[in-house]
């Protein structure tokens, strides 16, 4: 509630060109949206539940064509004050491990010529948007997010937005991972690469042809075996070949040839050929390669993201980017405020959940979505509504302790309502309900990382 309601006063400051109130109620009900699982805006017409409309900012919730008019409306420049003043707060740690990818949501449309976007699902170029979020990988946090046109190069955003994070984590290393999509040109990836000296980068190879025949011409020697852990528990080990290379690269023709430190895996396959990876390491010569191998795997950590934002707050119903108004159908021109909103409030709906299940029992640790809202959130509530306080009354139907002990730190906060005239939200169990019995399974946590 906490969150929700910083979002709301925020909303409120940025949007003043739709209303205050009405700009409040659009992000708190995309917000929700994204937090509860509603899958498209259209369902927004058959949902009557007072609790939902309560936490949205009415008596009822927005039609599809108010909520729809108004993610449309915002200005371009009050979504990028709203980004602003909604990121998450950077770790002053020593160093910072930042994942910068893209996520690409396919469009279908006949009638607009708009850029098309290689989707990696479907194998194929397509009309498309991109989404490029940055990542923090220990805190399993977004950060921060570009929405592009389909032709968007994953090298200038992210040099971008690493621009963006050194000026956040100021005198720390920041050290960023980039999938091969970065280093399609060495001109884009050297930019990268020397944006800031003080920042390590990690950067998958393209697997070319031509690469995979220098990496296949390295003598045996050079190669260093290690046996991993296999894809899952239980799963026999997985034997891999690491050696260190350098490969020459230079930004243009006549331009002078650079060494950039490479690291070369071969993966052995129990059948069939091995498969080949390799990373290029900018500004790290110390650190040992399996170590980089571990740092650069934590990505996955980013792709289970994509996944979560995917299939469990429905960023790809995204609104589209380009303008429907357009008279001429091919230059529709492009517009991403609604796109941003919409898809900024799904990432920090995910980061929300995420914090929420570092507070649970040890097993819901790193839970997913819909584990979540199975276990913690679908459970009866009373609603009681006065004139100086909301009143909850809870029913949860396990871990009925831990209930007790959240209940206690909820009501501590004193947390008020600013779309509720200031309301204080109050919350109490049931205590006509005998205790419930703790469950004596529970379902696993996030998947373990995918190795290369």
């Amino acid at each position: 509630m906490q969150e929700a309601v910083r979002l709301y006063r925020v909303a409120t400051s940025c949007f003043g060109r739709v209303g205050a109130h009405q700009g409040g109620r659009l992000c708190l009900s995309l917000f929700f949206k994204a937090l509860l699982g509603v899958q498209r805006i259209f369902h927004f017409d058959s949902l009557s539940d007072v609790g939902f409309a309560l936490l949205t900012g009415g008596r009822r919730c927005l039609s599809r064509r108010t909520l729809g008019r108004l993610v449309r409306a915002v200005s371009t420049r009050a979504v990028g004050k709203f980004l602003q003043l909604t990121r998450p707060v950077v770790s002053a740690a020593k160093h910072l491990h930042v994942s910068i990818d893209e996520h690409v949501v396919a469009r279908f449309t006949r009638k607009f010529l708009i850029p098309k976007g290689f989707h990696t699902i479907r194998n194929k170029k397509m009309r498309a948007e991109k989404l490029v979020f940055s990542f923090d990988t220990a805190t399993r946090t977004l950060l921060d997010l570009v929405v592009t046109p389909g032709n968007g190069r994953l090298a200038p955003v992210a040099s971008k937005m690493l621009g963006a994070l050194r000026a956040r984590c100021r005198d720390g290393l920041l050290r960023a991972v980039l999938d091969a999509g970065a280093a399609q040109s060495h001109r884009e990836l050297l930019e990268v690469a020397d944006h800031n000296h003080n920042q390590v980068l990690l950067v998958r190879v393209p697997r070319r042809k031509a690469y995979l025949d220098c990496w296949k011409a390295l003598p045996e020697e050079r190669f260093t075996a290690y046996d991993e852990p296999g894809r899952y528990k239980g799963a026999p080990a997985k034997r891999i070949h690491v050696a260190e290379t350098t490969t020459a690269i230079r930004a243009a023709k006549g331009e002078p040839v650079r060494q950039v430190r490479t690291l070369v895996v071969r993966e052995q396959k129990r059948r069939g050929k091995d498969r080949w990876h390799a990373l290029f390491v900018f500004r790290d010569n110390a650190t040992e390669a399996l170590t980089l191998l571990k740092e650069y795997r934590a990505r996955q950590r980013h792709e289970q993201a994509y996944r979560i934002l995917l299939h469990d707050a429905f960023v790809d119903t995204v609104p589209s980017g380009y303008s429907k108004q357009s008279r001429d159908p091919d230059r529709p021109g492009f517009r991403k405020n609604a796109a941003t909103l919409y898809a900024w409030l799904a990432g920090l709906a995910v980061n929300a959940l995420t914090d929420f299940s570092a507070s649970l029992p040890e097993r819901f640790k790193w839970a997913h979505p819909r584990t979540l809202r199975r276990w913690w959130f679908n459970f009866p509530a009373d609603l009681y509504l006065t004139d100086r306080a909301l009143f909850v009354v809870l029913h949860p139907r396990w871990f009925r302790s831990w209930w007790e002990q959240q209940v206690e730190q909820l009501n501590a906060k004193k947390v008020r309502i600013p779309w509720m005239n200031d309301r204080l939200v109050l919350y109490s169990l049931d205590a006509s309900l005998p205790e419930s019995a703790e469950p004596s399974c529970a379902p696993s946590t996030a998947p373990s990382d995918v190795r290369c």
